[in-house]
Parts: C-alpha cells; sequence; structure tokens
C-alpha cells in the first residue's frame, strides 16, 4: 500500500466544525473615504452616487450604466487600463481591464486583451470589516467567471460572508473577454460540427479511433488558422498569463495579495498562482483537486480513480432511499445495478425513437452512458433525472422521454443568424489553454493504446469518454508563447492555501488533492463524504463554516477532518434543519444553492 493509499484509510470522520474564540484573526485595515453601505442610484444626471449616511458622494471608477439589466451588453463597455465600474444586471458592477497580451514583451503600448470583470459589493464596503475581494474561477478551463457570479455569486457571497467582495471574471480568450476564442465560423457551425460525432464511443482497437483522431485534426486545423498566427489569441490563453491577470486584477483593485476560490480547472489555476506569486497568496482555497504535474504534462490519466465508485453510487443511494424515493428500487444495491445495465443492454440492442421531442432524438446506449457519466459530476441534482429515464423507457412512456429528451441529448439549434450572444456561445478554449499548458506529445500509436486500455482499467464506462483529450492534445498545433515551466509547489506562500476534496470525485480523486497538499507547504486539506466534482455537489454545513472560517479568520481544518454532507442523492435531507440556528439555515441553503452549478471539467 503506497503513502496516499494509506491516508486515505486514515481519515477520520468529525461530524461538525465550529471555530473558537482564540483563533487569530489578521489586522484589517480601515479604508478611507469608502460608504458605510452603499445604494447605487441613478441621479438625473446620469452620475452614479454613493450614500454615505445623510451624505452623497460619487463613487470613484464607477461610471453611468450602458444599458438595462435584462440584457447587458459587455462590448459597448468601454475597456480601460484601470477599472471604471458600471452598474450592471441587478445591483452588481461590470468593467472591462485592458492588460497586456503578451507579458513577455518590452513594448508597453503593446497588443492587449480586455478582460471582463462581474462583480457584487460586499455589504461591509467602507467599514472596519471590509475584508477585500474574492476572486473566483468556475473551472472549464474555459469557464466564464462572470456568469458563474451570475448563477452562484449571491450564494458565494453568503458562504464568504459580508466582509468580502465576490468577482469573477472571463479568462483571456474565454466569455466576454476580448478578443475570444473563435475557431468556427459561426455558433450554428460548431453546433452542426458536433452533431456529426456519432453514436459510437472512442475505442482505440476499432474504425472509432480513426474517426476521433480526424475530428480533432480538423478543430486543430481550424484553430490554427483562426487563432493561431503571430498575435492570434490561442498564443497568449496559458495559465500561468492568467495567474499573471490575477495578479494585475488584485493590484487594480488595490489589494497587496489574492483572495481566491477556484473550482475544477480553477485548482490548477490556482496550484499555478500560488508556486508563480506565493508572496501575493491571502486566501488561496482550491476545490476539487486535480493533480498539477499530471496537467501539465498533458496526461489525463489520474483523473477516473473514483468515477466508477461514484457511478454506483446511483444504485446504493437508490436502495437507501427506498421505493417511495426511487422507482427502480430492488432488494440489494447490485440487483438496481443490473436493472439498469439490462436497460441500457436492451437499448443498445433496440435503440428508441423519441420523434415528439424538439428536435428529435434516437436515444442510443451511448447516450444514457453519457447522462450517467455526467451526472456523476453533481449526483444531487441529477440522479433522479436517471432514474426517471430508465423508468420511462421500461414502461415506453413516449410523454415522459419527450419532456426528459433535453436533459439527456444536448439539443441543438441551426441558428443562421447571428442572434447568439457572443460571450455565451460554446468554443474550443479548453483546446487553447489545456493543450497549450501542456508538454507536447505527437499522437504514437503504441502509446495511446496502452494509455486506453489503463483509462478503461481504472473506469469501464468512463474511460472511453475521457480518452479524447489526449487525442485532443496529441494533434492540437499552437504553442504558446509563455509556459510556466518551474515546480508546481512552494514551500513559503505567505499564508497556507485550503484544498477541498470530496471523497469521492469523479474526475478530481482524493488522491490528487493529497499529493497536491504535499508540494504547497502548511497547505490544509478539508475531505467531504461525499459523491461529486467538487464540495459544491453536496451541501454541508460544516463545509460551508470551513471556508467562512479561513476566509475571514484564516483558520485551516485539523488535520484529518471530514465534513459529512447534509442532503443525499434520492434520499434527501438527513439533517434536522429545524434544530440549526437561523445563522446556519441561512449558511445551508446557500450551499444547496450551488448544486445545479457544479463545473463540468473536462466534459
Amino acid at each position: 500500500m503506497d503513502t496516499l493509499d494509506r491516508k486515505l484509510q486514515e481519515i477520520y470522520v468529525p461530524r461538525s466544525y465550529e471555530p473558537t474564540q482564540d483563533e487569530a484573526q489578521p489586522p484589517r485595515k480601515r479604508l478611507s473615504r469608502r460608504a458605510k453601505f452603499w445604494v447605487i442610484t441613478l441621479a438625473a444626471v446620469g452620475t452614479v452616487c454613493l450614500h454615505l449616511g445623510g451624505e452623497t458622494t460619487q463613487l470613484p471608477h464607477v461610471s453611468s450604466p450602458v444599458s438595462a439589466v435584462a440584457e447587458f451588453d459587455w462590448y459597448a463597455l468601454e475597456p480601460s487600463t484601470d477599472i471604471n465600474w458600471t452598474p450592471c444586471y441587478d445591483g452588481h458592477l461590470c468593467a472591462r481591464l485592458l492588460l497586456p497580451l503578451d507579458y513577455l514583451s518590452e513594448d508597453p503600448d503593446g497588443p492587449t486583451t480586455a478582460i471582463a470583470l462581474r462583480m457584487i459589493p460586499a455589504a461591509s464596503r467602507g467599514t472596519a470589516d471590509y475584508r477585500g475581494t474574492v476572486l473566483i474561477n468556475p473551472g472549464g478551463p474555459g469557464g466564464s467567471g462572470t456568469n458563474l457570479v451570475e448563477r452562484a455569486g449571491a450564494n458565494i457571497s453568503r458562504i464568504v460572508g459580508g466582509s468580502f467582495d465576490v468577482l469573477g471574471f472571463d479568462p483571456r480568450g474565454t466569455g466576454a473577454s476580448t478578443p475570444r476564442v473563435e475557431c468556427f465560423a459561426s455558433a450554428a457551425e460548431r453546433n452542426i460540427w458536433m452533431t456529426q460525432v456519432g453514436h459510437q464511443f472512442l475505442n482505440a482497437s476499432d474504425h472509432t479511433l480513426g474517426l476521433y483522431r480526424a475530428r480533432e485534426q480538423v478543430v486543430a486545423a481550424k484553430c490554427e488558422q483562426a487563432i493561431g498566427g503571430e498575435l492570434g489569441i490561442a498564443r497568449f490563453m496559458s495559465t500561468a498569463s492568467v495567474a499573471t491577470d490575477m495578479i494585475k486584477i488584485t493590484e487594480k483593485l488595490g489589494q497587496e495579495k489574492l483572495h481566491y476560490w477556484g473550482f475544477s480547472y480553477g485548482s490548477i489555476l490556482g496550484q499555478y498562482f500560488s508556486a508563480m506569486y506565493p508572496e501575493k497568496v491571502g486566501r488561496v482555497i482550491i476545490d476539487g483537486v486535480y493533480d498539477g504535474d499530471n496537467y501539465r504534462g498533458a496526461l489525463w490519466s489520474s483523473n477516473l480513480a473514483d468515477m466508477e465508485a461514484v457511478m454506483d453510487s446511483l444504485f446504493t443511494y437508490c436502495h437507501e432511499a427506498g421505493p417511495l424515493r426511487c422507482t427502480l428500487y430492488e432488494s440489494t444495491p447490485d440487483t438496481i445495478r443490473a436493472r439498469y445495465f439490462g436497460v441500457l443492454d436492451e437499448v443498445a440492442r433496440n435503440p428508441i425513437a423519441i420523434p415528439l421531442a424538439e428536435p428529435p432524438v434516437i436515444l442510443t446506449r451511448k447516450a444514457l452512458i453519457t447522462q450517467l457519466f455526467s451526472s456523476s459530476y453533481k449526483p444531487l441534482a441529477n440522479y433522479g433525472t436517471i432514474v426517471d429515464t430508465i423508468r420511462a423507457i421500461e414502461t415506453g412512456n413516449q410523454t415522459a422521454l419527450t419532456a426528459l429528451a433535453p436533459k439527456i441529448v444536448d439539443p441543438t439549434e441551426c441558428k443562421c443568424s447571428s442572434g447568439t450572444i457572443p460571450w455565451l456561445a460554446e468554443n474550443d478554449a479548453f483546446n487553447a489553454i489545456a493543450c497549450g499548458d501542456g508538454e507536447e506529445h505527437p499522437y504514437d500509436p503504441e502509446y495511446y493504446a496502452n494509455y486506453y486500455d489503463e483509462l478503461v482499467k481504472d473506469s469501464p464506462h468512463g474511460g472511453p469518454i475521457w480518452a479524447v483529450h489526449y487525442l485532443q492534445c496529441a494533434e492540437w498545433r499552437v504553442r504558446p508563447k509563455w509556459r510556466y515551466t518551474g515546480p508546481l509547489a512552494a514551500a513559503n506562500t505567505s499564508h497556507p492555501l485550503l484544498l477541498i476534496s470530496p471523497r469521492y470525485d469523479p474526475v478530481c480523486p482524493l488522491r490528487d488533492a493529497l499529493a497536491v497538499r504535499e508540494r504547497y507547504s502548511g497547505a490544509g486539506l478539508l475531505v467531504q463524504n461525499s459523491h461529486g466534482h467538487c464540495s459544491l455537489s453536496a451541501p454541508s454545513l460544516c463545509t460551508a463554516k470551513h471556508v467562512r472560517a479561513y476566509m475571514e479568520h484564516g483558520v485551516l481544518p485539523k488535520e484529518g477532518a471530514v465534513c459529512e454532507a447534509d442532503e443525499l442523492p434520492l434520499i434527501g435531507s438527513v439533517s434536522d434543519v429545524s434544530a440549526m440556528s437561523l445563522e446556519d439555515q441561512e449558511l445551508l441553503e446557500a450551499i444547496r444553492g450551488l448544486s445545479e452549478v457544479v463545473p463540468m471539467f473536462g466534459f
């Protein structure tokens, strides 16, 4: 048994956590000329004002709004080398910050990238309780931080506490940041391309390998042509550049050190930042931890160690939930499993037509395995849909299948107009970031055959899906101008990192978190006894309290700390909410609200 396996077995399970009164609090700076609270209003002259008790003064660096809340136009915002906030959406602030495209260039007037920022201001701004701004990253790589604020910012703000602003940014090349990764001529063209992948999984020993390789060659060639030139954005999207962007954003905010909560690929970004700028670490949480060395090697080989355990949890939770909550209930989890895969085997022989779905759908075994794979990221939110799908197939319920179809197979709309909002369209940022960060490894048939076999040993059902990542990077042609090649480790971060990992994460296993913790001296590790990707996948008041204690007081969990989930898939709540304080109930409600926004790392 190796060291990591021994540590996995040594974990103990304390039920809850309360910070003690003698836990040290860092000194907090009193900010001058700030509001005790702020209410943004539109004056008759279009000026945004700040109410200071009975006084009203203009808020520095806040300009007039450029559009209505319902449909904010990012491209109407004038980018600036300073953060000039504009009111946006509902009580948020937005800006576009100009930063150097090429950090290695010595030309102060060189090309720039405009980074989209969206912030929820802290209620405590201007008071002694104000602690600064927390940057958040949703993973991907290529996920939009501004969109994460839209979907989850209010709940994240409630968890970290009212003394912090919460700021989401779109990493260069993604979201509303410009220039943006655009390899296809339109969103419609890309959607049509994605429908051509077919109904068979990748298999390294049959004809599908050639098909999947050819598809990655097409994407690589189109991206090289569109964004791979001398000043093409794909050459400047490395994680090293994004980590440096975070330093620049933090400095523009007037902070000395970074506060950060990164999920999934965001854990990679946190590792890079902490290794490159250890003296700038304020509060850094990495949640759903992927081994940075494995990532930078473009190996994609450690991810699926716990995938099958998470998939199998569907059958265990169904059995524990009982027949009233799970219509697939049988006398044992193994019997439920056999029933589920029996349905899939029948679908493999006889795919199901769903003609009334919009658009019409053919339900295949691949579609159902892919549904299980994606649901493993957020079992609490999605296991019920799997149960409903299998039961509808068993009973031949076309009405139910028609309603469920968009949740089984992503619907594709073909819109030849330019109506798609550019910053919400899918793109190929994953390839530009992950493959650009990784070591070059041209396709090698013998190596890939062994790689594929090892993946499938780890996860017979997830391996054929995950194996495409190696092909993506093997065929990728654009190399970044700047890659960080130093050690992804730090012996002297200015404050210890906090790592958070579910006990069973489908794509970022706990053993990765244990390995990463050893590389960052003094880092703390909190294990959440749950299934799913990142701590967000299962609400835990205990976890939320640890996050709050770390953010506000810098306190790390005790060695071996484990938090239980307060709600389980198909089963429901397992905690007595009525016995909780009002504050705890509100904190639990906030963490519950995040279960729908679990990042879909690498998928």
